[in-house]
């Protein structure tokens, strides 16, 4: 997995992503999630080609943008954020492979920054074929936000995206971070492969 680090000041978190025409974009708000206020969450589907639920998945690229004083925390962070992600893709039927995956899952995270579209590029460099327009979405990846991205290795063609949104408690006991991670990643995947459940749809 590539590796990149930002340092930047760290709190809360939000995010927002669309692609192009070829994509669907659907915002959903659940009722609450663990250690997480206000939660949105962001979904963005590719209309041509659903994301499959059979098959293989590796990891891509890994993007923080953190305060610098977190620094150290980014690998028990990873941790968890792997943990969780390899628990749910795996009860949704696809393997984990650590060479040659059909997949690519990546994942950028920032705290009280923004994220944009030529930095998600560059940290796919050459995984991607066809960078997302930011300027066509309109949306910014601003303040804080966690990104998961799954990707088509052979073809390089991005599949799915989704985002999530909310004001975190930073005093969360440490020993609760991987239940909170667990239950972000679990209710953000269940929009994957297609959203499902209380939407308002963007096009």
């Amino acid at each position: 997995m590539k590796r990149l680090f930002a340092a930047v000041l760290g709190g809360a978190a939000c995010a927002a992503v669309l692609i192009g025409c070829a994509s669907r974009a659907v915002t959903v708000q659940p009722a609450s999630l663990v250690g997480m206020k206000n939660p949105s969450i962001h979904i963005l589907t590719d209309r041509s080609r659903e994301a499959p639920l059979k098959g293989t998945f590796g990891w891509g690229y890994c993007l923080f943008r953190v305060d610098p004083k977190s620094e150290g925390q980014l690998g028990p962070l990873g941790e968890r954020l792997q943990r969780a992600l390899l628990a749910t893709f795996s009860a949704k039927g696809l393997m984990f492979a650590e060479s040659e995956p059909d997949l690519l899952v990546s994942y950028a995270l920032a705290g009280d920054a923004s994220i944009n579209e030529s930095e998600l590029s560059s940290a796919y460099g050459e995984l991607l074929t066809k960078p997302l327009d930011a300027a066509e979405s309109g949306l910014h990846y601003k303040r804080g936000v966690f990104i998961l991205d799954v990707l088509e290795r052979r073809t390089r063609h991005l599949l799915w995206r989704g985002a999530i949104m909310a004001d975190f408690d930073l005093s969360w006991p440490e020993e609760r971070k991987q239940e909170r991670c667990d239950a972000a990643i679990a209710e953000l995947l269940r929009h994957y492969p297609a959203p499902s459940g209380g939407e308002s749809q963007k096009r």
